[in-house]
């Protein structure tokens, strides 16, 4: 386990039985002293990975702008070597962070590693980020005996994990739902939606408070300096319309219809281009692989693995889209509306509240509906999309910036701790 110390963004399979423990598994250099002296009180966030998703992005960005004099910020990472430049973005803010070096939850050496951290950082609040952190991270903490857990709901469902039965689905969506009962002190939502998706599941109402995701608004931006730049550099024409995608490559997000929209796109808009940032093309499943041999010039299909300054990509687009079949509150769309790019989606979980009148929604699983709308978008005229971008951009300022949303992290970590406000 790496422990990175410094001076001043679900993917892992729950294994039953526990996985054994790796037979030359790293030391753990954890720090046993030095924090004595410090009165602040330290927010432990307790997560899989830091990059590869909205939930990661939110957690790089809350630890970006939480006030370092007032709190500590410690990050806990099952696996975070895949995202050199998510770590360091928590180093540049002064947080801690500890890559457990795993490979799932419930594996052996992960859970000895966490429980030594718990008892070197005793954390004041242990935040844990989506469901399989929720429980696993919740347990640890109260057996650590932390006080005061915080969890994090970031999707409106439960992901099924490859090669995990309905048996063992059932007994997870029971295991949280009677845990969120008494592990959790408060029950963070990024999503309304999924509110009362949660509360369905037996999570207590009383617990839950919506905080939306945010953004750095002075970093994604628009830009006409990116906007050439990034074409030129993926070999996109000035003036072919681009439709841009952000995301994993996930089933929750229904790559198929967005491929059947963009063969249907083609047909009428032949030097329509279209960018994927998230994945490659080899890692297309079978359906979506059939989805995409529709498309007439796939040539105009650009896949690109996700980026470290993902506030160039967003400009270069005239489109952004998502095609989900779920979502919570997705960080792309608050980012692509941050940039002045008009967005169009499906209407899932949070979309059209994000959208709310300066982009369209669609109805899930209908490619006609979402090609045409790609359409009616890059076909408006400059003075059109320039106010569309202008009100998508005064939105996010108005609303969903991490400035906002740290503020309300904050009021809630000190409420949980009896803080003056």
């Amino acid at each position: 386990m790496n422990t990175v110390a410094t001076p001043s963004r679900e993917a892992a399979v729950l294994p039953l039985p526990f996985a054994p423990v790796r037979p030359h598994a790293p030391a753990i250099p954890v720090p046993t002293s030095g924090f004595a002296k410090d009165k602040r009180p330290t927010i432990l966030h307790f997560t899989y990975s830091i990059g590869g998703g909205g939930a990661e992005a939110m957690l790089v960005n809350l630890v970006e702008s939480l006030d370092p004099s007032r709190f500590r910020s410690v990050v806990v990472a099952v696996n975070a070597s895949p995202w050199p430049h998510a770590a360091k973005r928590l180093r540049d803010a002064g947080a801690t962070l500890h890559d457990l070096e795993g490979e799932a939850y419930l594996q052996r050496s992960t859970l000895a590693h966490l429980r030594m951290v718990l008892h070197a950082e005793r954390p004041d609040v242990m935040q844990t980020w989506m469901h399989h952190a929720d429980l696993v991270g919740g347990w640890m903490a109260r057996i650590a005996g932390v006080k005061k857990v915080l969890w994090s709901i970031h999707c409106r469902e439960i992901h099924r994990n490859p090669g995990e039965s309905d048996t063992r689905m059932a007994f997870f969506r029971r295991a949280l739902g009677l845990s969120s009962k008494f592990i959790p002190s408060r029950i963070v939502s990024c999503s309304a939606a999924a509110i009362e998706d949660h509360a369905r599941m037996g999570y207590p109402r009383k617990k839950m408070l919506w905080i939306p995701n945010g953004i750095d608004a002075g970093r994604f931006r628009p830009s006409e300096q990116a906007r050439s730049a990034t074409r030129a550099d993926l070999g996109i024409p000035d003036g072919a319309p681009l439709i841009g995608y952000v995301g994993r490559f996930h089933e929750m997000k229904d790559l198929p219809t967005f491929f059947r929209a963009a063969a249907l796109l083609q047909q009428k808009v032949p030097e329509a281009h279209f960018v994927l940032c998230g994945g490659l093309e080899v890692e297309l499943s079978a359906i979506e692989r059939e989805a995409f041999a529709t498309i007439p010039n796939r040539s105009q299909v650009r896949f690109v693995p996700f980026r470290a300054d993902p506030w160039n990509l967003y400009p270069a687009f005239d489109v952004f889209t998502l095609s989900s079949r779920t979502e919570a509150c997705p960080m792309t769309v608050i980012e692509a509306m941050a940039c002045g790019v008009p967005c169009i989606t499906t209407d899932a979980g949070d979309c059209g509240r994000l959208l709310d009148a300066v982009g369209h929604t669609v109805p899930l699983h209908d490619a006609q509906a979402l090609a045409d709308a790609w359409k009616v978008t890059a076909s408006l005229d400059a003075p059109t999309l320039h106010q569309i971008g202008e009100l998508s951009r005064q939105r996010v300022i108005e609303r969903f910036t991490i400035a906002g949303a740290t503020e309300h992290y904050a009021e809630t970590y000190a409420r949980l701790l009896k803080l003056p406000q």
